[in-house]
């Protein structure tokens, strides 16, 4: 089977990428997550479903399924694709992109993919090679071994990426916070009392983390500092993409700055304030929430 869409083809036996006439490889997830969005389009594939799929009976980061997407469409676009196939649906997960025309067409050969169902809520099955390319028994016992190895390995790493986002969130929570800092140590005491006002509070510590979660979850506002490691205007850079990017996402600092040109800047570029002190910061965001 083939699909022929924008000037690309995705050819299932082969697991390539075909652009103007250059072949490119897949890798095994890449291949499965641009294969599902293909057969169950127009449909949203739900980041659950696509969890499942693609990292079967493992626990993963939340980072892994945006990561990989990024990671394709990046692919994709180096080897020449005219058109961003991949759409986010925030809060959802992810479908082909409906306004790109597709088509489909047999191949003589052995190799071909299991359908994925279209059905709503279906599990998503792994794809497989079929007929003549199945393993001859002898191999099995060293496969399975060196799969449980990989396997073992795999839980080890998603467990320790896991870690890395830290949220909180009450059971009856009014609304989100993302927060970027790349010191949240420093705004342990905020966090606490934002979750005591039934807000529920998520710590990243990089704009491009920030960037991974505003792609799958709705947030009602974000704060942010100013300066990350050698970037003195990472906060200000990022309220300045997010903006050019269509996302109006209520932007607040929390930092020092006394600088009244600073302040314009932060103004025109879309952010709604800047706190210096606890107090204020507090104020800024309650009454953020009781306009809701």
């Amino acid at each position: 089977m083939e699909f022929q869409f924008a000037n690309a083809r995705l050819n299932v036996a082969t697991q390539c990428v075909i652009i103007d006439e250059r072949s490119t490889q897949l890798d095994d997830r890449a291949f499965m997550l641009l294969h599902c969005l293909l057969q169950r389009r127009p449909q949203v594939c739900s980041h659950a479903d696509l969890v499942k799929l693609l990292w079967p009976n493992t626990v993963v980061s939340d980072w892994s399924l945006p990561k990989l997407v990024s990671d394709l469409r990046s692919q994709l676009n180096r080897a020449g694709l005219q058109q961003n196939c991949i759409v986010t649906v925030r809060g959802q997960g992810y479908r082909f992109a409906p306004a790109i025309a597709v088509s489909e067409y047999p191949l003589t050969s052995s190799l071909m993919s299991a359908q994925v169902p279209l059905a709503t809520g279906q599990p998503l099955p792994a794809v497989a090679p079929q007929g003549d390319n199945v393993l001859p028994a002898r191999y099995w016992l060293p496969v399975l071994v060196i799969a449980c190895l990989c396997f073992v390995g795999l839980m080890t790493h998603s467990t320790e990426q896991t870690a890395g986002l830290h949220y909180g969130e009450p059971s009856d929570a009014i609304g989100r916070i993302l927060w970027v800092d790349d010191n949240p140590a420093n705004n342990l005491q905020e966090k606490r009392y934002f979750e005591r006002h039934h807000i529920g509070v998520y710590t990243v510590k990089s704009s491009e983390e920030a960037l991974l979660l505003l792609q799958m979850y709705e947030y009602n506002l974000i704060i942010s500092d100013m300066g990350r490691a050698q970037e003195p205007l990472a906060g200000l850079k990022l309220l300045q993409h997010l903006r050019s990017e269509g996302d109006h996402t209520p932007y607040y600092f929390y930092t020092l700055i006394d600088n009244q040109e600073m302040l314009e800047v932060i103004k025109t570029s879309g952010g709604q304030g800047v706190a210096t002190e606890r107090p204020q910061l507090y104020g800024q965001i309650l009454s953020h929430f009781a306009k809701k």
